[in-house]
């Protein structure tokens, strides 16, 4: 009998890519074939993992040359307004990400997707197959129970809570009818189909198809709600950080630099926001030289060169380290709040100063603050002095760490990866059973 085939689809950072990653090795170990569906420049890290890719527009080739942007660019562009994300880059290439999952999908028996794989879950609605809407974040569930912070609606601070969940719930609906004219490609692009309009395409359209809704992050950092979707779960955080695929290691570099002294502050921006890290970095190595204590920079590959004898004896610059060999040998942990590097920090049960960009780092960073592990400066607001400030605090305030601990006992022994392998396989083994 021929293997089950499921198409994993999601867009973005690696931050959206390692979830995937995660999941398919696990359905790989239930004898599921898994195919990763996503942009052109991740083939090589599906790839290297042997699994099968499957290339879905736009890719960052594309907007480079479409829009005539760089990367950094890019990024600039998606801190400072997440209508760039979506009024430029993903719904004016649904019509071609359609075309290119329509092909991916050919002979899969499912396709599992995050919010942003537009043209994944209509090519699964064209195919007749079954789709398992994937949340990679508290945010997504747009919660009047638990309402998220929002961006780009910083103006709505707390007001939602303050509200109350009815109070929450208006808002949210207005929050999405201002967002439905970014949407226009796609509700066009579903007419033509045959499809009905998605009410709400930027947030929360993927629930409307879905067979399952699985939360693929940490209940500490959110709990189930009475208005999430009847099928759904949260099954914990997922984990995958090897960079060239298979078993990694930390780097001869920084292996010695990690032995030879005291645990270090490290700091990443993951490998979205990074590429604005510049002033982050020059400001973070100036914090830890004022605490006394050693650094290491996680600064990203375009940035690496740059960096190379730039830190002194107290700290090192390199582009990448697997956050579960790192995080545990650091002291605390200085981070931009992507729920991968969340999820990672927390599991090794350090402190964190998170420094949020945009799209659901606010959110989650908010959540961390909640949690008792964290505090948070906005980017717009990092200086060295307020990182001083910050770090000193987290550092001498035991309740932090006693907090850590005790979140690093709760994510150790999630299996986000196989609940949702798990999950899959069961709405496999259903369509299964009906298509018989």
């Amino acid at each position: 009998m021929a293997k089950r085939r499921v198409v994993l689809a999601t867009f973005g950072s690696l931050g959206d890519l390692h979830p995937m990653l995660a999941v398919a090795l696990r359905l790989r170990a239930l004898g599921v074939e898994a195919v990763i569906a996503t942009s052109e420049g991740h083939r090589a890290k599906v790839e290297a993992e042997g699994l099968r890719f499957a290339a879905v527009r736009p890719d960052f080739a594309d907007i480079e040359r479409d829009l005539g942007v760089d990367p950094a660019e890019a990024m600039r562009r998606m801190i400072a307004g997440d209508d760039f994300l979506f009024k430029d880059v993903l719904f004016p290439y649904v019509r071609r990400s359609f075309e290119d999952a329509l092909e991916a999908t050919a002979g899969a028996d499912l396709v599992a997707g995050t919010n942003f794989a537009f043209g994944a879950r209509i090519a699964a609605e064209v195919r007749g197959v079954p789709f398992v809407a994937l949340v990679l974040q508290p945010l997504t569930f747009l919660s009047a129970h638990d309402p998220p912070v929002l961006l780009p609606y910083p103006w709505l601070g707390t007001l939602p809570t303050k509200l109350g969940p009815k109070g929450a719930e208006l808002l949210f609906a207005l929050v999405k009818q201002a967002t439905t004219s970014w949407a226009k490609p796609l509700q066009r692009l579903r007419r033509e189909l045959g499809l009905p309009a998605e009410r709400d395409p930027v947030f929360t359209g993927h629930f409307d198809v879905s067979q399952r809704v699985l939360g693929l992050y940490s209940p500490l950092l959110g709990a189930m709600q009475p208005d999430f979707p009847d099928v759904a779960a949260i099954v914990g955080s997922t984990f995958y950080d090897s960079e060239a695929g298979g078993a990694d290691a930390l780097s001869p570099e920084l292996e010695a630099f990690l032995t030879a002294g005291p645990p270090p502050a490290v700091f990443t921006l993951g490998s979205a926001a990074v590429l604005q890290g510049e002033r982050f970095y020059r400001d973070s190595l100036l914090a830890a030289e004022r605490l006394g204590m050693r650094a290491v920079l996680l600064v990203g590959p375009e940035a690496a060169p740059r960096w190379a004898g730039e830190t002194g004896l107290g700290a090192v610059a390199v582009a990448y380290a697997p956050h579960s060999q790192l995080f545990p040998r650091a002291r605390v942990v200085v981070h931009h709040g992507g729920i991968g590097t969340t999820a990672q920090a927390l599991r090794a049960g350090r402190p964190q100063l998170v420094v949020p960009f945009f799209a659901d780092q606010p959110d989650n960073a908010a959540r961390l603050v909640r949690l008792g592990v964290a505090r948070t400066l906005p980017w717009r607001r990092y200086s060295a002095a307020r990182a001083t400030t910050a770090l000193a605090t987290l550092l001498s305030d035991p309740e932090y760490a006693r907090a850590a601990q005790s979140a690093a006992a709760v994510v150790g022994r999630e299996d986000g990866a196989g609940k949702a392998a798990q999950a899959i396989s069961e709405v496999l083994a259903r369509s299964a059973v009906v298509a018989a």
